[in-house]
């Protein structure tokens, strides 16, 4: 996140444009991991502190404001960003034209949450919510003005700003929430310290990105955007459906318990994947977009991103499941224990979701984001017919249904990728070859560490300890070239791309 600036040498020879992009994709996913640390950091620590001093209510009212804030934030940018960095020809008027578009739909989005705040409060049951939603507005309206600075940073790869941003809105929850709960203001802090957290990213953005409309909107630039923003949009929201209708559907006809229990799975198995898209998945698509007229580079780019996650995800995910029992006894307390057969269960899928997490940086760069709704349409829909068909089995069933599925979707989702990059089903599998291999091993060395810890009558996390330890040895052993590799990339001298310095005004 610090030296940004000098980031910026200027510009590289011609020949070597890809050199320039796998460098600043290296780059972007340092500046990536280096916020993600502290931004996790900042939450976990903060977590602890606020979790001792508020009440469950308080943060059943964040979750509710969360999952209103996230519907708010995809009605605000309605595909816009993603569509000015897919295209190859974006002119001023583009820019322009989107700055327009999503300051209308924050405006409008803005305007429904404090109408409809009162009525939402009342079909939650929750009066504190109508307040709460409506001190979002203000973040939202200047979340909707650093729309285009967004999309121009992602662009251009400049995940480090964007980074920083991150960090600075993290901070400015954690400052804001202990700040009313320190003068006596218990009820008001989290919903607060989320309005700040979005204010001052969106004002960070805003000022790293520079962006500021020089004229009016252009009907024909936004019908070169809207097409392709529209599909993007579809396919956000239905995936966000996907993603929280089993949850809706597991608390409705198999109680809170089941639920919990599902959810404490679910979460543990999908944090390595979703941090690796924080760090990595999210840069894909700008730098997919670049070499969309490239075939070959961009088809060994993805095989080539395909591995690495395979040798990331597929050995966390393998090795969480073998231990989940261990994990969640000494982590979270013997009452936890009934969620690792679920967890096991679940990992069967989700050893594959994490290798899709570039598929939707591939539809949108080869122009077919409708590809996207099509695969989530089709996962809301399985996941409604198969919970409520297999409720009445248990959870258990339910999580054999649920991995199932998303087998399914990766499968078809890998299969739709690798057709638009012309690559083969043969070739994505070699590609994945290594890190098969690597989760095999670490796996291997799982059960070892849990055979020689109950062989010898240790408990607690000491026990812990000697189970993680052997997999941990086995995978610092293989992949220790990689990893010099990418930290020597990473922290390498960058160079501004021949595209860039055309576009620059």
């Amino acid at each position: 996140m610090t030296g940004v600036v000098e980031d910026y040498a200027g510009p590289p020879p011609p020949a070597e444009p890809n050199r320039w992009l796998w460098s600043a994709f290296a780059r972007s996913i340092r500046d990536n991991m280096m916020a993600e640390f502290v931004v996790q950091a900042l939450r976990i620590g903060g977590m602890v502190i606020l979790a001792r001093a508020l009440s469950p209510h308080d943060f059943g009212l964040l979750k509710i404001l969360v999952v209103v804030a996230t519907f708010a934030t995809l009605a605000n940018e309605a595909g816009i960003p993603d569509a000015l960095i897919q295209r190859k020809d974006l002119t001023p008027q583009h820019q322009w034209t989107a700055w327009w578009m999503s300051i209308g739909l924050a405006l409008l989005t803005s305007c429904i949450l404090y109408g409809g705040a009162p009525g939402l409060a009342r079909v939650m049951k929750i009066p504190e919510l109508r307040e709460g939603v409506r001190l979002l507005c203000i973040p939202f309206l200047l979340e909707g003005a650093a729309v285009t600075a967004n999309a121009q940073l992602r662009r251009d790869l400049r995940f480090g700003m964007l980074a920083t941003a991150d960090v600075l809105g993290e901070m400015a929850f954690l400052i804001v929430a202990l700040f009313l709960l320190w003068h006596g203001l218990p009820q008001w802090s989290l919903a607060a310290g989320l309005a700040a957290r979005y204010g001052v990213h969106a004002l960070s953005v805003l000022i790293a990105g520079g962006q500021v409309p020089r004229g009016l909107p252009r009907v024909r630039a936004a019908r070169d955007l809207v097409n392709f923003a529209g599909k993007v949009f579809g396919g956000r929201m239905v995936d966000a459906l996907s993603s929280n209708v089993d949850f809706l559907l597991i608390g409705r006809f198999l109680g809170s318990s089941a639920l919990g229990f599902y959810s404490m799975a679910w979460d543990l198995l999908r944090f390595v994947p979703d941090r690796v898209f924080r760090i990595a998945g999210r840069v894909t698509f700008p730098a997919f977009c670049l070499l969309q007229d490239q075939p070959d580079e961009l088809s060994r780019a993805y095989l080539n991103f395909c591995g690495y996650l395979s040798r990331l995800v597929l050995p966390i995910v393998l090795c969480a499941a073998i231990v989940a029992p261990e994990l969640l006894r000494t982590i979270y307390g013997p009452k936890w224990v009934p969620a690792a057969v679920p967890m096991q269960l679940l990992a069967c899928g989700l050893l594959l979701v994490g290798l899709r997490l570039a598929i939707g940086s591939v539809y949108y760069a080869k122009n077919h984001p409708e590809f996207d709704f099509y695969i989530h349409a089709t996962r809301l829909v399985l996941v409604v017919v198969t919970v409520c068909a297999l409720a009445s089995t248990g959870l258990v069933g339910v999580c054999m249904g649920r991995s199932v599925i998303e087998v399914v979707i990766s499968v078809v989702g890998q299969w739709l990728a690798c057709l638009l990059i012309g690559v083969g089903i043969r070739d994505l599998a070699f590609a994945l070859l290594p890190g098969v291999r690597l989760a095999l091993l670490c796996g291997l060395a799982v059960v070892a560490g849990k055979t020689i810890a109950s062989m010898s009558g240790i408990e607690g996390p000491l026990m812990l300890v000697m189970i993680v330890m052997p997999p941990a040895l086995v995978y610092a052993w293989l992949e220790s070239s990689s990893a010099l590799k990418m930290i020597s990339d990473a922290f390498g001298r960058s160079q501004i791309s021949p595209i860039m310095a055309e576009e620059a005004p």
